[in-house]
C-alpha cells in the first residue's frame, strides 16, 4: 500500500493459522445424512397414508353417488310417459320415422310450410308439459354430436343460431365431439360421466323445477339442473350439421323396468320371510332424497 502524502508503501499480511478451515468428520456427515433419510422415509409414508385415505374418502363417495343415482332412476322410471316426435316441427334434413326415430339427411326434403317447423337441425314431441313428473329415454347411438332435454314451447323456432340455455328456454345435455358432455345453467358446465353414455334418461319435475339426465348404460345420475319453470315444456331433439362423426339414428326409446323389477326382487329375497303384508311393506325401498350435484 502506497500512502500519498508521504511517499511511502506500507505493507500488511494476514496469517490464518492452520486450524481455521477444520475438515468435517466422516461421523458428523454420516449423521447427517442419516437424519436426512429418515426424514424423506417418514415424509414418503406420510404421502402415501394420505393419499390412501383421501382416495378412500374419494371412491366412498363415488360409491354413494353411484347408489343415489340408481335409486333416483329407479324412481324417475315410475314415471315414464309415451314420448312420439311431431314431424312438422322437424327441419328439413330431419326425417321422422314411426314418430320414435329421428335420422339427417344431406339434402333438405320436400315438406310442406309450417310455423312449427325449426331452421336448425332440431325437432320437438308432440306432448307438452305443465305440471307433474314425467320421464322418457333417448337413444344417441354411436353418434358424437347430440343435444337432449326440453324446451319452452315458445322458443324463437325460426333463428338458426341460439344458445341452449335456459336464458333462452332450453335445458339440454350435449355432446359435442369425444367425450366433451356439457349443460349450461345458464354459465358453462362441464359433466364427466364414468362411462360414455349411448342412452340417456331425462327426468322432468316441473313443480321442484328439476331435469335430471341419467346414464343408461351405468344407471348413473349425470346431472340434474334447476330452474323455475314457467309455460309449456317440451322434449327437445338436436341432431347437428352433417359430419361424419354422426350417421346414427337418434331413438325415442321405450322405458324398460327390468332393472328395477330385478332390484325389488334383490331387496325382497334379503327379507327375511313372516307375513305376507309385512313382506310387502318391508320390501319397498324408500326413494333417497335428491341432493345438490
Amino acid at each position: 500500500m502506497q500512502h500519498a502524502h508521504l511517499s511511502q508503501e506500507v505493507e500488511s499480511r494476514v496469517q490464518i493459522g492452520d486450524t481455521f478451515f477444520e475438515p468435517i468428520s466422516w461421523h458428523l456427515a454420516t449423521k447427517v445424512l442419516g437424519i436426512l433419510c429418515c426424514g424423506l422415509f417418514f415424509g414418503i409414508v406420510g404421502l402415501q397414508i394420505f393419499f390412501s385415505k383421501f382416495q378412500g374418502k374419494i371412491q366412498a363417495e363415488l360409491d354413494w353417488r353411484r347408489k343415489h343415482g340408481q335409486a333416483e332412476l329407479r324412481d324417475a322410471r315410475k314415471h315414464a310417459v309415451e314420448v312420439t316426435l311431431d314431424p312438422e316441427t322437424a327441419h328439413p334434413q330431419l326425417c321422422v320415422s314411426n314418430l320414435k326415430t329421428v335420422t339427417e339427411r344431406k339434402a333438405p326434403q320436400d315438406v310442406p310450410h309450417s310455423e312449427k317447423r325449426f331452421t336448425r337441425k332440431s325437432v320437438v314431441a308432440s306432448q307438452s308439459f305443465q305440471a307433474g313428473k314425467h320421464y322418457w329415454e333417448v337413444d344417441g347411438g354411436h353418434n358424437k354430436r347430440w343435444r337432449v332435454g326440453v324446451c319452452r314451447d315458445d322458443v324463437d323456432r325460426r333463428k338458426e343460431y341460439v344458445t341452449l340455455s335456459p336464458d333462452h328456454g332450453y335445458w339440454v345435455l350435449r355432446l359435442n365431439g369425444e367425450h366433451l358432455y356439457f349443460t349450461l345453467n345458464p354459465r358453462f358446465i362441464s359433466v364427466f360421466p364414468r362411462t360414455p353414455p349411448t342412452k340417456i334418461g331425462v327426468f322432468l319435475d316441473y313443480e321442484c323445477g328439476t331435469i335430471s339426465f341419467f346414464n343408461i348404460n351405468d344407471q348413473s345420475l349425470i346431472y340434474t339442473l334447476t330452474c323455475r319453470f314457467e309455460g309449456l315444456l317440451r322434449p327437445y331433439i338436436e341432431y347437428p350439421s352433417y359430419n361424419e362423426q354422426n350417421g346414427t339414428p337418434i331413438v325415442i326409446c321405450p322405458v324398460t323396468q327390468e332393472s328395477e323389477r330385478e332390484a325389488s326382487w334383490q331387496r325382497a329375497s334379503t327379507i327375511p320371510e313372516t307375513s305376507n303384508s309385512e313382506s310387502s311393506s318391508q320390501a319397498t325401498t324408500p326413494f333417497l332424497p335428491r341432493g345438490d350435484v
